[in-house]
């Protein structure tokens, strides 16, 4: 059994964007991909966001 979750973030002036960014920069993106069980870990953005 997988359990799927999706999460929205939201800001001002990019706010999201840089959180997404920082947590792929810090490496907390790949602990998170590696963690056991785990089989997908992605970021969307909407386009007309940007």
């Amino acid at each position: 059994m997988s359990i799927t979750i999706h999460i929205y973030y939201t800001g001002k002036n990019g706010s999201a964007l840089a959180f997404a960014k920082e947590m792929t920069e810090t490496g907390i993106v790949d602990a998170i991909r590696a963690e056991d069980g785990n089989l997908r870990y992605e970021y969307f953005f909407p386009y007309e966001s940007f």
